[in-house]
């Protein structure tokens, strides 16, 4: 399967079990290369991945969103400067989103800009953050700092999901329940009624179609693509509250139940949630959430963008002041 993703640079997202055992069939193994991962992921892609290159410099970290630190940042830019790295690299982000996130704003950034990959390993990693562009790093706040750099090419091999924990897979899902409530409600009760697993290419397949859609129209984040935040504004706030003890996608799914009003929609969002073990609410009160809420990123003159649903596969944007959030969380 193979999608192209048509923005300010256009590339490919190839999705193939097994695709890692074909790498060089896909990408350029003859280029300086640099390889970026963590601690957890198995050692086996890791070793795979870097036998297709010549001398390739490989960068282990440690896993979590604390790695998306500017100190691992300059870190890693003091690394590349200290092996002689050029301008001719690229830069390989191989696991999860932390590491993506990461990878891409030290390429964005890197001698002004060079040749991005991403092979994400996680599900959350390969139907959200490797396409689309926003790379970041976290300062004081959640991707505080960070720039829009679409990757030359995205690399998606299902197989490495068999490695993933319950709870990792489970937080990827969650994402995937959110494409089905603001876009697809055939997704949706896909995802409530069927197993997923067994058919998970052609999940992660749809997940991107519709990610595509969105943000070929507005790459830069300043309309449609806001469409994308449903669950985040109060999700980004539990993510920094529980000191990211919660993990994204379960941060996202207290989001998405806080802001639905319907007792109807809430009702099944609740019950596809639970299917995969994800949380529906936090004890974290209103107050600290709104508190966290007005040093969000998207907060711009006391006004914030909210997404709410109109029924399952019908997501909108709403433009509130941030003394109005009040009125449309349930906690």
């Amino acid at each position: 399967m193979k999608i192209t993703i048509y923005a300010s640079t256009t590339y490919d997202v190839i999705i193939k079990r097994s695709i890692l055992d074909e790498l060089d069939k896909h990408i350029d193994c003859t280029k300086e290369t640099v390889i970026i991962t963590d601690n957890l992921i198995p050692k086996e892609y890791v070793s795979k991945v870097s036998s297709y290159f010549n001398a390739p410099l490989v960068i282990e970290l440690p896993s979590g969103e604390n790695t998306k630190s500017f100190e691992h940042y300059i870190n890693l830019m003091t690394k590349l400067v200290n092996k002689n790295v050029t301008r001719a690299v690229q830069i390989i982000a191989l696991g999860g989103g932390v590491i993506g996130d990461l990878s891409g704003f030290v390429a964005s950034t890197f001698m002004r800009g060079v040749d991005f990959i991403q092979i994400p390993t996680t599900l959350l990693a390969q139907i959200d953050s490797s396409v689309g562009g926003k790379v970041a790093i976290n300062h004081l706040r959640k991707n505080i700092i960070g720039s829009f750099y679409q990757p030359k090419k995205v690399i998606i091999d299902p197989d490495t999901l068999k490695t993933l924990e319950d709870r990792q897979f489970n937080n990827g899902v969650a994402e995937m329940i959110k494409y089905g409530l603001i876009y697809d409600k055939n997704l949706f009760r896909r995802i409530l009624n069927e197993e997923i697993k067994s058919n998970i290419e052609e999940y992660i397949y749809r997940c991107i179609e519709i990610k595509r859609d969105i943000v070929v129209e507005d790459e830069r984040d300043y309309g449609r693509r806001h469409i994308l935040n449903f669950g985040h504004t109060v999700g980004h706030a539990v993510e920094v509250l529980s000191d990211y003890g919660y993990l994204h996608g379960e941060a996202i799914s207290i989001g998405m139940v806080s802001v639905i009003n319907d007792e109807r929609i809430k009702k099944e969002v609740i019950k596809v949630l639970r299917k995969y073990s994800l949380p529906t609410h936090s004890n974290f009160n209103i107050e600290d959430i709104i508190d966290k809420v007005k040093n969000d990123k998207k907060a711009i003159n006391d006004k914030i963008k909210i997404v709410l649903l109109d029924d399952i596969g019908k997501g909108r944007i709403k433009e509130i002041s941030i003394s109005e959030l009040k009125q449309y969380i349930r906690m």
